[in-house]
């Protein structure tokens, strides 16, 4: 998927792809807070889901695509295939983060508290533990193959957690509202102009996901690519006990 070249530096259209994700960012945080409609019930503060709900959204595809590049590296067992998961792995975490923080942020003004155990919001917080949960487990094994496929049966275990947060305001009482946007085809129920406003949002928040991604598989390529020379180095250095150190 990601190509980079062998001297370390960031391609053209990574910088460009940056540039659109900045700009389009910019364009959907003026249209959310300055060119949008307040809602009719929640007024200004119907402008928090124009960060909020891209961010989820993004966040679950993240957790997906990692969990898909696990798989693959529990097929073929090809080191790139955990680059790309961890790679993945880490914007699942920073869009579920951010996530959470947006679900507290709506909460403050309309129960007066940061916190409540509201049904998608604990079970997001519940997936942001595990994401946690997966960086302590790699961090515990050394072993790169044990390692690899331990983290892709736990990025597998959190997919398989998506559906009931998706779910989780048809299920239980929640402060969120009924979906304005089905993502099954039933309908939209969001007014025209807010909906043009949060898919801007929505494609700005894909942007900044590919080239957050695409970054850290460039330097996780770099990573294995020194390794792979590291270990091609001491494997062909003379056995005659002497220490020999790379530089």
């Amino acid at each position: 998927m990601i190509d980079s070249s062998r001297d370390g530096k960031r391609p053209l259209w990574l910088n460009l792809l940056g540039l659109a994700s900045l700009a389009l960012f910019g364009v959907g945080a003026y249209l959310a807070l300055f060119a949008s409609p307040p809602d009719v019930n929640q007024g200004d503060l119907i402008r928090i889901m124009y960060a909020h709900v891209p961010v989820a959204w993004i966040g679950f595809v993240a957790v997906g695509v990692s969990a898909v590049w696990g798989m693959l590296y529990l097929w073929r067992s090809r080191p790139i295939d955990d680059v790309r998961a961890v790679a993945n792995a880490d914007a699942a975490l920073l869009f579920s983060l951010l996530t959470v923080v947006g679900g507290m942020t709506y909460s403050k003004p309309t129960l007066n508290t940061f916190w409540t155990w509201d049904a998608k919001l604990t079970l997001t917080a519940l997936m942001v533990a595990l994401l946690v949960g997966y960086y302590i487990v790699r961090g515990l094994i050394e072993e790169p193959q044990r390692r690899a496929r331990v983290s892709a049966v736990i990025m597998i275990v959190v997919l398989a957690s998506l559906p009931f947060n998706y779910l989780a305001a048809e299920w239980f009482r929640t402060l969120h509202p009924a979906k304005s946007v089905n993502l099954d085809g039933s309908g939209v129920t969001m007014a025209p102009e807010m909906l043009r406003v949060l898919l801007i949002n929505v494609v700005a928040a894909g942007l900044v996901f590919v080239y957050f991604v695409s970054e850290r598989v460039r330097v996780g390529k770099l990573a294995l690519s020194s390794a792979r020379e590291r270990s091609g180095f001491e494997a062909a250095a003379p056995a005659t006990g002497e220490v020999v150190r790379v530089r």
